[in-house]
């Protein structure tokens, strides 16, 4: 009859996942549908709102890739810093 086993057990989980997915995406295909619904003012009011959040969110990005830039070289100057105080601290109390 119908055993308990991994395949099994594998086998319905991808069923469960697939029927998830499908039923998602019927869902969202529901959603992009309301522009329709709106006037030209509030459709223009929502690309001035979208095209100003994409341009903070460029601006933050830009900010955010210099201080990973900053961070960087300051982690490279602290290794460089170690790798010479290593240096010398190996010179002096290495015995020749």
């Amino acid at each position: 009859m119908f055993e308990i086993t991994p395949i099994n057990v594998a086998i319905i989980i991808g069923i469960a996942l697939v029927l998830i997915l499908i039923f998602r995406a019927s869902a969202s295909e529901n959603r992009t549908e309301y522009s329709e619904d709106m006037t030209n003012e509030q459709l223009k009011n929502l690309v001035y709102s979208l095209a100003k959040t994409l341009k903070e969110n460029g601006e933050e990005d830009t900010r955010l890739r210099k201080r990973v830039q900053d961070l960087q070289y300051s982690d490279g100057l602290m290794r460089e810093q170690t790798k010479f105080l290593t240096a010398n601290i190996n010179k002096t109390t290495s015995v020749l």
